[in-house]
């Protein structure tokens, strides 16, 4: 009986050891880790027991939004010469120096041309006058290089010239009043010094004879008649019909606005002055109509708004 009883007593030792040892087994891995809420186990670190409760409601991150395309800028429009970058040279003469006939209204035609350019805001002191007794070659010369000195790439500048010309061995010669005669090849040369936009007048017979080579898409270029024909004046006008026209009736008193706008681009004035030149001329003995003549240029030319650029 005894050792029966020593046996159960052994035996209950040993049970209660691995009932024992099983509990501790639980506790250490209950210890070690966390369950989440779905049962499953994470690790942790050891001794650490992570808080139980429910997980954090996150906000959705989205990328931020771009800014909003700044709109296009627009295209700068064409540049415009202010009244400070426009230059003109107008030489005329009525009175030569005898023996050379006088012109009926050479002087005049530089008034007429003059007082437009102050009606559409040019500088009166930015107008360059010569005529009669002034208008010698030297002072045609010396205007031209003060044209030319003042200009740059944003100035437009204007050379009118109305009087005599001399056209002998296939060239024409502006007539200046001391019959220093001034070639077509010079003039070329002279308005081709000039930086920025300009305009070329000539009133005067052979007129178109001086677009030698001198119109291009920065000069404009008019002549009052063919190379071979001849150029009128107009008593009663007291101008020439050219200057008549095309300064005093088609820019200055805006006939020639033959779109309506308001405005008279020097093209519009030449197309509606044209035909009326010859129409008025078209009677006339030996030498027959004259035509006015235009190349070169670019766009609509105002001369209250100029364009250069």
């Amino acid at each position: 009986m005894a050792a029966s009883c020593g046996t159960s007593a052994w035996r209950r030792f040993l049970v209660l050891g691995v009932v024992a040892l099983n509990v501790g087994v639980v506790g250490l891995a209950t210890s070690s880790g966390s369950t989440t809420s779905s049962g499953s186990t994470t690790a942790s670190s050891p001794g650490v027991r992570l808080a139980a409760g429910p997980l954090p409601t996150l906000e959705p991150i989205f990328p931020s939004e771009s800014p909003s395309p700044k709109p296009s800028a627009k295209p700068a429009g064409p540049a415009i010469a202010p009244p400070q970058d426009r230059w003109a040279l107008l030489v005329g003469i009525t009175n030569y120096r005898s023996p050379v006939h006088d012109t009926v209204a050479g002087a005049q035609d530089v008034g007429v041309v003059r007082d437009t350019l102050l009606r559409s805001g040019w500088r009166a002191d930015q107008i360059r006058v010569l005529t009669d007794g002034a208008a010698t070659g030297r002072a045609l010369q010396d205007g031209l290089s003060w044209l030319a000195s003042r200009s740059t790439g944003s100035t437009f500048s204007l050379f009118h010239y109305s009087g005599h010309v001399k056209q002998r061995n296939g060239h024409e010669y502006l007539w200046p009043v001391d019959n220093a005669f001034y070639s077509d090849t010079s003039l070329t040369n002279a308005i081709k010094a000039l930086r920025g936009t300009s305009w070329t007048s000539i009133a005067g017979c052979e007129a178109a004879g001086f677009n030698d080579g001198l119109a291009s898409s920065k000069r404009l270029f008019t002549g009052s008649s063919g190379v071979t024909e001849k150029s009128y004046e107009y008593p009663q006008w007291q101008m020439s019909v050219w200057t008549g026209v095309l300064w005093d009736q088609g820019l200055r008193d805006r006939a020639g606005d033959t779109n309506g706008d308001g405005k008279v681009s020097v093209q519009e004035a030449f197309r509606w002055g044209a035909p009326r030149a010859a129409t008025i001329t078209k009677n006339q003995r030996p030498h027959g109509p004259q035509n006015p003549e235009m190349a070169g240029g670019s766009g609509a030319l105002r001369l209250d708004a100029p364009i250069v650029g």
